[in-house]
């Protein structure tokens, strides 16, 4: 494919293909650092923690405490009732190509593999042996069509956990039945085509109850393929963040920080969008640059929604009709399937970052989805895949993975700026006698309120307030 002209100039890739590269671990500590003890770990003082029997005291209407970032107490607490009660997104059904098929992806802390099973049916199931507890799959994916079989006594698991084979198995006679060492599954749920799993089992809410409003900007993202089918691509962009993970879910949807953490993108935004021809439109990520240098009012003129759950989502701020790709022929394959009055419907819907609380980002426009892993309390996994409409013109998949790379990766100029934010407020957070955080920005502007959503302007603080909500009501269920 031809480079555009006007593109900025290629990043350093950080991108890989999973199976060649493990990755699910914590990485490497790295050589110190200014900031960092001689092991690599962030150097922070030690807030003063605090003693609550109800976690839920550490939130109120307009400010959060400090400890909630980092207490690792918290953290773990979080592990258990959020991660370990709330729909995770992990996987698409487009990634198991064949029985066997396996990807380890991880619910809270935990690492589970998904394997396709001879019949077709997508199972999950914790990654460990079910006799000493060792690790499984080492990498993050590949292919079983054999069974799983550790790498300590050879027992082998079938993709629903059910053991196959047991190493000397007349030892046990008696004494062990090696049909009751079953690894433990997970339940998993399926929207057209995103797979997600649940922890709590039964006990949890059938899923469509917890996307509720939210479902229509995956909708959105399936939609836009001519053929109403979306596959995932063979790459994952991945990195690493010192901070707590709920400072992403903050951050992503905050529409005032982008003319300050990230001013210097956007002034050299600025400077290659002023050397391009008059006729020429600005590649993705450039766009995606300029929009961040937007004047505020701007911002406080489009919508923030957010959904009960801690979901939300606020509208585009690159132009409803930026389409790069209509002169290679999407426009008319999206028209030739949906017919004309639909694909314009599609494509006239605009929402910059659909946040699903607490594991995942959705980018319908430019086909991307984020994992958010939490590690620690103050260590956090980001990991995102790049979708491509089935029937649409190869043009449309590059420009995902140009916008991607360009805006979501380790390499990102952006990127780069908020994972420094993080840090920085990570280790402020750490000292000092201000406990308690606010978060009262446009408390008292409302739009509109609906039982399926609630609109604000997209610079409140409605969306963090929002996930606190969700917080609060997780973490108060012992």
């Amino acid at each position: 494919m031809a480079r555009r002209t006007g593109a900025i100039a290629p990043l350093p890739i950080t991108t890989f293909h999973a199976q060649a590269r493990g990755g699910h671990y914590p990485p490497p500590r790295a050589r110190p650092r200014q900031g960092t003890t001689p092991t690599g770990r962030i150097a922070m003082a030690s807030a003063p923690q605090i003693e609550v029997p109800d976690p839920t005291a550490l939130v109120r209407e307009d400010k959060v405490h400090r400890s909630v970032y980092t207490d690792p107490a918290i953290f773990a607490l979080e592990m258990e009732r959020i991660h370990g009660r709330a729909w995770l997104y992990l996987a698409h059904e487009s990634e198991f190509k064949a029985a066997g098929d396996y990807v380890v992806r991880h619910l809270g802390t935990q690492a589970v593999i998904l394997t396709r099973d001879k019949q077709g049916a997508i199972h999950g199931i914790f990654n460990r042996c079910s006799h000493r507890g060792a690790t499984l799959c080492a990498f993050d994916r590949g292919s079983a069509p054999h069974g799983h079989q550790c790498p300590y006594h050879g027992w082998t698991f079938n993709a629903d956990g059910s053991v196959r084979f047991v190493s000397h198995p007349r030892n046990y006679d008696g004494v062990l039945d090696p049909a009751d060492q079953a690894i433990q599954s997970v339940r998993i749920e399926s929207y057209r085509g995103f797979l997600f799993g649940n922890l709590a089992a039964d006990a949890a809410p059938p899923l469509l109850d917890f996307m509720g409003h939210m479902k229509t900007s995956i909708d959105d993202l399936v939609d836009r393929s001519p053929t109403g089918k979306v596959e995932c691509g063979p790459y994952v962009l991945r990195h690493y963040y010192r901070a707590n993970w709920k400072m992403t879910f903050e951050n992503l949807n905050d529409t005032i920080h982008p003319g300050f953490a990230h001013a210097a993108s956007v002034v050299s935004a600025r400077n290659v969008a002023s050397a391009l021809p008059a006729s020429e439109q600005p590649v993705a990520t450039l766009g995606m640059m300029l929009a961040n240098g937007k004047p505020i009012q701007f911002f406080q003129d489009i919508d923030m929604v957010t959904a009960p759950g801690g979901h939300s989502y606020i509208g585009g701020h690159m132009g409803a009709s930026y389409t790069p790709d209509a002169q290679n022929g999407y426009v008319q394959a999206m028209t030739a399937f949906h017919g004309a009055e639909r694909t314009r419907e599609i494509l006239s819907i605009d929402r910059h970052l659909m946040l699903l609380y607490p594991s995942s980002f959705w980018h319908a426009r430019y086909q991307t989805v984020r994992i958010l892993r939490p590690v620690r309390h103050d260590l956090t996994e980001m990991i995102g895949f790049v979708f491509r409409l089935v029937g649409a013109p190869d043009e449309t998949y590059a420009n995902a993975v140009e916008y991607c790379t360009g805006a979501n990766s380790a390499a990102s100029p952006v990127i780069a700026d908020d994972l420094e934010i993080y840090e920085r407020c990570l280790l402020g957070n750490g000292f000092g006698d201000q406990q308690w955080i606010p978060m009262s920005r446009g408390l008292k502007e409302t739009r509109e309120v609906t039982n399926a959503f609630t609109r604000s302007p997209a610079t409140s603080e409605a969306f963090i307030r929002n996930q606190f909500a969700a917080w609060s009501s997780y973490m108060a269920q012992a």
